[in-house]
């Protein structure tokens, strides 16, 4: 009996934590992006972030959607806000690591063979880390 007990306990805390992972994040990115092997043209976007997947979808109508396992990553100080933080390689913007509102966790996406790349071959003066606020 105290198995099953527990049992349950565990799967509360897990649907409870996964729930609040949910929550979407929206934000409008003025520029071209990719995620993976996915580009995406500047626009509205919504960002789910759940159990180590993040799911980016385009909310003015196109079809442009991409998901992808990440990382976890963690910050000393919760943002406010969610936080999208991409890579810049000259005009290539790589969509990097997603932070959730008012926690100090996040989500990193590993880099595609493309962004390695482009990594290797621009100077490190023309790289940048660019961070987008949510809604």
């Amino acid at each position: 009996m105290k198995r099953l007990h527990f049992a349950v306990g565990m799967l509360a805390a897990v649907v409870c934590s996964s729930v609040q992972a949910q929550t979407p994040l929206k934000a409008t990115i003025p520029f071209e992006f990719r995620m993976g092997a996915t580009s995406f043209p500047s626009g509205d976007y919504q960002v789910q972030y759940s159990s180590q997947v993040l799911t980016v979808r385009n909310v003015d109508g196109d079809r442009h959607a991409a998901m992808s396992l990440t990382l976890p990553v963690s910050r000393m100080q919760p943002p406010a806000t969610g936080l999208l933080e991409f890579n810049r390689y000259g005009d290539s913007y790589f969509l990097a690591k997603v932070w959730i509102p008012s926690s100090t966790t996040g989500a990193s996406l590993p880099k595609s063979a493309r962004e390695r790349e482009l990594a290797k071959r621009i100077t490190p003066s023309r790289t940048e880390a660019v961070i987008l606020a949510t809604k």
